[in-house]
């Protein structure tokens, strides 16, 4: 059943990686605007259908996630209680908190779109909009958002610790060494690396917890 959960893992993160580039592909000639820089420029040329089909990707993803993340808490807390049970906190916390973010970016691009229908005109009360949105959720986004890498952090302990029967070279395997290879790349080459593969590299980091489970399953 734990091996079934870990593939399902792989599975939901990929599914996320899908959600990722409906919502954040976007073109290397978008910008940034607004009190915050919270708004790209880009969302009015983007369908709006994309937003809804992107949370529902994201939706399945992280229920899959969810489950390669119980089946790795499990073999963690097995060779180590104490790990295993931060561990589980960090998982429940991060992977509810996945769904929250991206739901939320998703959202404020349909507002957005909505408020400039009718002109540029429009733009003072949708930067207002978003920004009140922002401040609302910042606290809990980035809290959520640092419980999902923690997750992550405890896996690299128990992978480096032997609580994970795996190769110790897949604790690379995560979503914060993945993220600095998508933001070194888009530095580096932005007009090229503009979207990808740095959209997708959390959410790819995701479903390589599921990899792991896999690995010290079988």
């Amino acid at each position: 059943m734990y091996l079934v959960f870990s593939i399902l893992g792989v599975i939901g993160g990929l599914l996320c990686c899908v959600g990722d580039c409906f919502l954040d592909l976007k073109g290397a000639d978008n910008e940034k605007r607004g009190t915050s820089g919270q708004i790209d420029t880009n969302w009015l040329k983007m369908a709006e259908w994309r937003f809804g089909v992107s949370t529902i990707f994201a939706m399945f993803g992280v229920i899959g996630a969810g489950l390669g993340y119980f089946s790795l808490t499990k073999l963690i807390y097995e060779a180590s209680p104490t790990l295993g049970t931060v561990a589980g906190i960090m998982a429940l916390s991060g992977i509810s908190g996945s769904l929250f973010i991206h739901a939320f970016l998703c959202v404020q691009a349909v507002i957005y779109k909505r408020i400039m229908a009718d002109g540029e005109q429009n733009f003072e009360i949708a930067d207002r909009t978003l920004e009140g949105m922002y401040k609302t959720i910042i606290i809990p986004f980035f809290v959520l958002y640092f419980t999902l890498l923690a997750f992550q952090v405890c896996v690299i302990i128990a992978i480096f610790s032997g609580a994970l029967s795996v190769p110790k070279w897949m604790a690379l395997l995560n979503s914060i060494i993945f993220m600095v290879i998508g933001l070194s790349l888009r530095k580096l080459f932005p007009k090229k690396f503009y979207d990808l593969p740095g959209i997708i590299m959390p959410s790819f980091g995701i479903s390589m917890m599921g990899l792991i489970g896999i690995v010290a399953l079988l």
